[in-house]
């Protein structure tokens, strides 16, 4: 069993970045996880799950992640790193720097439309994939965060 899992784009604003308020959960589950197999199938790296926790740096113990997140991917607000704001843990910028460029994410996500089924057309994951391909074309980098 999987936990709750959430696509992200993210925005660059200089050097503030921003969970945009668009994000997506995958729900329900049976479904997310037939995508995140699908994800996987295409690149291992097309999608890499990280923990929302480990986003933020804890500077008193130069430590990745923190107990509790002073955000909720739910809130439907964006959220954002830098200047002054939320800090990102170094864990956060060495799984940035991993995360597909939008050229490598336009490549996966049009394979994920040549393998998918055409039965699984009614399920959440066409919207999913519709949706990624929106946020791609804009420039936007897709994170999947848990």
């Amino acid at each position: 069993m999987m936990g709750k899992y959430w696509l992200v784009p993210i925005v660059y604003e200089g050097t503030v970045m921003i969970l945009s308020d668009e994000r997506i959960a995958l729900a329900p589950q049976p479904a997310a996880e037939r995508f995140l197999q699908l994800a996987k199938s295409v690149h291992p790296r097309m999608l890499i799950p990280f923990k929302a926790n480990l986003l933020l740096s804890d500077d008193s113990e130069a430590a990745c992640g923190v107990d509790e997140t002073p955000f909720d991917l739910a809130s439907g607000k964006p959220i954002r790193f830098g200047d002054g704001m939320l800090e990102l843990s170094h864990c956060a910028e060495a799984y940035l720097d991993k995360v597909p460029t939008t050229a490598e994410m336009r490549h996966h996500l049009q394979q994920c439309h040549e393998l998918k089924a055409p039965a699984t057309a009614d399920e959440p994951i066409a919207g999913w994939l519709h949706t990624m391909n929106k946020w791609n074309e804009k420039g936007f980098s897709i994170l999947l965060l848990n």
